[in-house]
């Protein structure tokens, strides 16, 4: 069979309401809207990888009500293997309300309903059925324990492991740094700099890159929305004067996006992560699949909503790369 990507995580229903403005604290805005679609850090992920032609694997929880196949249904339609997908009796299927201003900036609020009972048992028994060519996929929706029994579990295997910390998990050290690549935004990058009790020198984007590198992880991206992205990985290891052992350093890329107009940038970052790992199981190296990732999530944010945003593979991506 050919490599599977892994996707341990969150499947939601998205709630949307779209403003002129996001309101202010204790104001009433008149909005339109109310459509209501699948999504889910991991359901995003899980189908911008499957729609970019990867061997996709979802496990997860929903809930014994009208929600669930819907939550489901993108992925179903990708022909994504749901068979470790568990129903949760008496627990709502996750939900996330996402308003969309007119500029497409979006605020949501996640209530993780079934996926709170994602637990480390079910986790860590997917992660054991993996081949050695696998890859597994997780984000920060998932109860931490969870999340880090399942990353503990793929790195004691000798499986890659990319992790998206989005929204932001103070996960153990090793954890994040069993990352390959970690993937945060610029926001999340921050905090997982404090969390390591870091101070790049500057605090931009590419200090912070080789900050977290520096700190263990092997790789790491830091996506930057209309900016692009920043890619950490190691140099080659090279023989220093006056040393016995080799060394290596960071290797620091920063990857700019094509110009398009936003529409919407709702799951955008799922569509990037989705596509990222999607060649990293095909084989290509951290740096062409983040140049590929760019490109898929400026396609997606012309559109409107996650999912229903994605491209499949083949279909005509903005920019181009040297």
């Amino acid at each position: 069979m050919s490599p599977r990507l892994l996707v341990i995580g969150s499947s939601n229903v998205d709630l949307f309401a779209t403003v002129p403005r996001h309101p202010f604290p204790g104001e009433t805005l008149l909005g339109t809207g109310g459509a209501r679609a699948a999504g889910g850090k991991g359901a995003n992920q899980a189908l911008a990888a499957a729609l970019q032609g990867a061997n996709v694997q979802f496990v997860g929880a929903v809930g014994d009500d009208a929600d669930a196949e819907l939550a489901l249904a993108g992925m179903r339609a990708a022909g994504v293997d749901l068979d470790r997908v568990v129903t949760v009796s008496g627990a709502p299927t996750g939900l996330a309300i996402i308003t969309v201003s007119q500029d497409g900036e979006n605020t949501i609020v996640v209530i993780p309903g079934a996926n709170a009972q994602v637990s480390a048992e079910q986790a860590v028994g997917a992660v054991e059925r993996m081949g050695s060519d696998d890859i597994l996929l997780m984000q920060g929706e998932l109860p931490p324990k969870s999340t880090e029994a399942a990353v503990r579990a793929a790195g004691a295997a000798g499986l890659r492991v990319v992790l998206n910390v989005a929204p932001w998990l103070a996960l153990e050290h090793d954890v994040l740094t069993a990352a390959d690549p970690l993937v945060l935004n610029e926001h999340e990058a921050q905090l997982a700099v404090a969390e390591f009790g870091l101070a790049p020198e500057d605090g931009g984007p590419m200090a912070m890159a080789r900050a977290l590198r520096m700190a263990g992880a092997p790789s790491v991206v830091i996506t930057l929305g209309a900016e692009g992205a920043v890619v950490a990985s190691a140099e080659p290891a090279s023989q220093v004067s006056g040393s016995r052992a080799p060394v290596s350093g960071s290797r620091v890329t920063r990857l700019p996006s094509p110009r398009v107009t936003a529409v919407d940038s709702t799951g955008a970052g799922d569509a990037f992560t989705g596509a990222l790992a999607a060649r990293l199981l095909e084989g290509d190296d951290l740096q062409d699949a983040a140049a590929h990732a760019v490109r898929v999530g400026a396609y997606a944010v012309q559109r409107r909503g996650a999912q229903p945003s994605y491209p499949r593979a083949g279909q005509e991506l903005p920019g181009t790369f040297a």
